[in-house]
């Protein structure tokens, strides 16, 4: 009876967690896509994303919207058609690229800016998985052509001011990508955006001649990523993208700081991979719980490095992370594996209903 009296205390704790840190833009997608077929109106789509947002659910739609239209060998012949038309244009051109000045380089750049944003936005009005992956590949080169127009344009006019160029670039590396990216579900132009924001930091150091120590930047990054992997959990989308970015920038700022301040860097990582993992088991996410595991070995063998240097001790810290990455893994799976056949028994599903899935 104690026994079953701790787990279900176990079981609701875990739940309350797993109810805050699951992320809000779940529940907006899937209100969106019930006011998108007229299953409800705009009023009660509201309603039901503020009570959703108090109380979520355990469970994610996987309806008939989601079907794919664009086949995979069609997504896949399109990456590769993108690619080879690329190549060949910059084998033509860089015959002539020598003699066609300034002008002819914006005028290339601009013409891949228009291409990749336009057909961007002709292949998202497709609608599928397929599609909105290949449609923010599409976006990302319209934002790389953004780019080198900014550097050809600006080039010229900044070499005596250094840091200028890297300035202008990452600064319009950040407007065009935040501008696509909005908060949307579009990994590529979150990525961009963190891209041109690292990019634009660094460029304001180097020109107000901000002489920061790598201390000072070991920590900006690891609070930046840990403020991206904590408002993922309830603001930032696409919240699996953040999390891993939040997750991967913590590890390197730390790794980095562990350097010029051992201990500090030390704990610093400690710190960030027992959170990862946790929020991993809370999360059910494998990749979440292997990073963090791969974190541990990471700052595992820097530890021993730094206080004990013996190769007895580094065997030791290589079994012991691999021992926390299986049991990792077998944990996630067999609590997603429990909470499916749960379901699964306890949901009556009828020929007009929609499908379920543990998120």
């Amino acid at each position: 009876m104690a026994r079953k009296r701790r787990q279900g205390l176990a079981d609701a704790v875990r739940s309350s967690a797993r109810r805050w840190a699951k992320p809000a833009d779940e529940w907006r997608a899937k209100v969106q896509r019930w006011v998108d077929a007229g299953i409800v109106s705009s009023s009660q789509g509201d309603e039901i994303l503020a009570m959703e947002t108090r109380e979520s659910s355990g469970h994610a739609l996987r309806g008939a919207a989601n079907r794919p239209v664009l086949s995979p060998v069609v997504e896949a012949v399109s990456y590769f058609g993108v690619v080879v038309v690329g190549l060949s244009s910059a084998l033509f051109l860089g015959h002539y690229w020598g003699h066609v000045g300034v002008a002819g380089h914006v005028s290339v750049a601009l013409m891949v800016t228009v291409a990749g944003l336009l057909g961007g936005f002709v292949v998202a009005q497709i609608g599928d998985a397929g599609a909105r992956r290949l449609s923010g590949f599409l976006r990302l080169v319209g934002t790389a052509g953004a780019a080198m127009a900014t550097a050809v344009s600006v080039g010229p006019a900044a070499q005596s001011h250094h840091g200028l160029t890297l300035l202008c670039v990452g600064f319009a590396v950040l407007v065009l990508s935040g501008s696509l990216w909005r908060n949307l579900d579009r990994s590529l132009q979150f990525l961009s955006t963190i891209l041109g924001l690292a990019l634009t930091l660094s460029a304001v150091g180097t020109v107000a001649h901000l002489h920061a120590t790598s201390t000072e930047v070991a920590l900006i990054v690891w609070l930046l990523a840990v403020a991206v992997g904590l408002m993922s959990l309830q603001m930032l989308r696409p919240a699996a993208t953040g999390l891993l970015v939040g997750e991967l920038g913590s590890f390197v700022g730390a790794f980095a700081l562990s350097f010029p301040n051992h201990l500090a860097g030390v704990l610093l990582g400690l710190v960030s991979m027992l959170s990862a993992v946790g929020i991993g088991f809370v999360l059910e996410r494998p990749p979440i719980i292997v990073i963090g595991a791969l974190g541990f070995f990471m700052f595992d063998f820097r530890t021993f490095a730094i206080y004990l240097r013996s190769t007895d001790a580094a065997l030791g810290a290589f079994i012991l992370g691999l021992v926390l990455a299986c049991v990792a893994l077998w944990r996630a799976w067999h609590s997603t594996t429990i909470e499916r056949r749960d379901t699964n028994s306890h949901v009556e599903v009828h020929a007009d209903a929609e499908w379920y899935e543990p998120w």
